[in-house]
């Protein structure tokens, strides 16, 4: 009896379940970074919703006369704080270069949620306050954009 044909099985079965294994291997990794950038795009896009939705709770406040000075500073407080969640999911998804620029980007909210409790007249200090703030948010964007691999066409 020759080992020959056995040992050129078994080869044969080795070879077959390695690239198995390799071929299953790949698509794990692609179907993972595939996962991974849409929760990236969900989160991104959550996390701007809740500043697009903050600064405008703060436009329509700051237009808003003849509120005590405690019941504006509950509403702005709350207006911001649907940025929370959002923020705190980021510092576990997003690069380094995302999170510097969403810190940046929530200190400028909190001036500006500051400068509407303060009641302070938005067209003063709050246009400055603003313009950084939607500064910051450009910019918040443009890191986004870069880690998802988003390139502009012009």
């Amino acid at each position: 009896m020759s080992w020959l044909p056995l040992f050129g099985t078994v080869i044969g079965a080795a070879i077959a379940l390695s690239s198995a294994l390799l071929v299953e291997r790949r698509r794990e990794l692609r179907q993972d970074r595939i996962d991974r950038r849409a929760a990236k795009q969900d989160l991104y896009a959550r996390y701007l919703a809740a500043h697009a939705h903050m600064r405008a709770q703060l436009r329509i406040l700051a237009a808003t006369s003849g509120l005590s000075d405690e019941e504006r500073a509950n509403r702005a407080r709350t207006a911001y704080t649907s940025c929370f969640a959002p923020r705190s999911e980021l510092e576990v998804l997003a690069p380094q270069t995302v999170l510097s620029t969403a810190r940046v980007l929530d200190s400028c909210a909190r001036v500006v949620r500051d400068v509407i409790i303060e009641g302070t007249n938005i067209q003063a200090r709050g246009t400055e306050a603003m313009n950084e703030y939607m500064d910051s948010m450009t910019l918040v964007r443009i890191a986004m954009r870069a880690d998802l691999g988003v390139t502009d066409s012009t």
